[in-house]
């Protein structure tokens, strides 16, 4: 029975943020409806296209017997109650061997759990409601236990990181099929790692660096402006590094002599790659906000006056389409709550402080990340807005472009996300709370957060 004990309080925080993570996620993928998570069809085209089945997307469409559409952007209309009661028992249209995977590619691992969940639901024979719904499900299971892992590695700021965990937003979107319940999920556990191998890691070997490659490999392979996310291996202490490759030793003292050569190699690589893939792009973006840097400083003030509230708000609760706003006093309180949280120091051994140079390192990545997560939106804004479709064949000249938008639209809050809680890094936990406090308060919030979010989902979508 002690051992039962002893092995029931182990990572009991984690454990009960992964359940609420379960249980709210669990309560948004069945409140909010079929078609309402943004990009739903498009992100069940790119399942198709990486399982080499045609018309999957549509295929599910049809056999649905939900209308798509409908809803969205149109706040009169709700729920039709007796077509939902006709979708949970509607059989399928299609069949069963036509949507099995008919070859695989790479791009598979973007929506890897969401696909496994669909095609278990399509081998079961459930009507597609459900095979949506066990998609959903999955992506929620992936999200909770990379969560859960990332939190026992997390040293410091665990509150934080829960409280982003348990965002709405984020909430929506790990119970979906997007490649977001994927993305989000391996970005908090990559920020987390790294925090680990700072604080905690005695040696940082061959396994850690390899590890942290891996993940950045695959969170740029499913969004490219998240590569900067690499820099933060630079605030992993040198003298903690231990890497063998052969007969070769990479610690502090190598590191140290060769970084000049490196980062001049280095330097001389990215000129060389900027020139061969000069007419990509996004280096054509890069370069024309460059060259014509005083719009490209115009451009981000005036998005960043026009959008900062909607992204504020949608980056903490805007459901549905972006339909389903938080009351923008209350997504004030969330920040502020959040920013409070990284103050508070609930665990003694652990106070948060960092070097200057790691203050430098996460603000310039935090820089980073914002600029080209905004930047990643150019293209869209420029397409939308001189030829009114993205999936154009026209082309334009970027630098005569730049002055043909009034700024860079098409940016959501949830892009920013998945590094959020680098915002509150730099910041060192000077209050001490009992931790007893610290955790009643942390539920306590998230109590109060989800009776509303709840009550606002109902009245949104299903109450007349």
């Amino acid at each position: 029975m002690d051992k039962f004990v002893v092995k029931l309080k182990k990572n009991y925080k984690e454990k009960i943020v992964a359940f609420l993570i379960f249980v709210m996620g669990l309560t948004m993928s069945f409140m909010i409806p079929t078609w309402q998570t943004p990009d739903e069809y498009a992100h069940l085209n790119m399942i198709g296209n990486s399982i080499g089945v045609a018309d999957f997307a549509e295929n599910i469409l049809d056999s649905s017997g939900i209308e798509k559409g409908r809803i969205e952007f149109n706040y009169d209309e709700k729920v039709d109650l007796t077509e939902q009661e006709n979708a949970l028992n509607k059989s399928v249209t299609y069949q069963k061997k036509d949507m099995l995977p008919q070859s695989i590619s790479f791009g598979i691992i973007k929506h890897l759990p969401a696909t496994l969940g669909i095609l278990l639901g399509i081998l079961l024979g459930v009507p597609s409601y459900w095979v949506l719904q066990l998609g959903e499900i999955f992506s929620l299971l992936f999200y909770v236990v990379i969560c859960f892992v990332a939190l026992i590695k997390l040293p410091i700021k665990k509150e934080v990181m829960a409280f982003i965990m348990l965002f709405p937003m984020a909430l929506q979107q790990a119970g979906s099929i997007s490649y977001d319940a994927v993305l989000i999920p391996l970005c908090f556990f990559f920020i987390c790692y790294i925090l680990y191998l700072k604080y905690e890691k005695e040696v940082v070997g061959f396994r850690e660096i390899c590890n942290v490659i891996l993940l950045w490999i695959v969170i740029t392979y499913i969004k490219v402006p998240y590569v900067f996310l690499i820099f933060l291996i630079l605030i992993i202490p040198l003298e903690k590094i231990r890497v063998y490759i052969g007969k070769i030793k990479i610690d502090e003292d190598f590191i140290r002599k060769i970084r000049i050569p490196v980062i001049m190699i280095g330097a001389a690589g990215i000129i060389v790659a900027l020139y061969m893939f000069r007419y990509n792009k996004w280096i054509q973006i890069i370069y024309g906000f460059v060259v014509e840097w005083r719009r490209g400083l115009y451009l981000f003030r005036a998005t960043g006056k026009t959008w900062t509230k909607f992204l504020m708000t949608s980056t903490v609760c805007n459901l549905g389409w972006l339909d389903t706003p938080m009351i923008f006093w209350g997504v004030v309180l969330v920040y502020f709550l959040l920013f409070g949280f990284a103050f508070i120091n609930s665990d003694v051994k652990y106070k948060g402080k960092m070097r200057k140079w790691d203050v430098l390192v996460v603000v310039g990545t935090v820089v980073f990340l914002c600029v080209f997560t905004t930047l990643a939106m150019v293209n869209h804004t420029i397409t939308m807005t001189l030829f009114g479709s993205e999936t154009t064949s026209e082309t334009y000249s970027i630098r005569t472009a730049l002055y043909q938008i009034p700024y860079i639209g098409g940016l959501q809050g949830r892009y920013y996300l998945p590094f959020l809680s680098l915002f509150c890094l730099p910041f060192s936990q000077k209050i001490q709370v009992n931790q007893k406090i610290a955790q009643v308060l942390f539920y306590f919030v998230e109590l109060l957060l989800y009776l509303y979010v709840i009550g606002m989902v109902l009245q949104r979508y299903w109450m007349a």
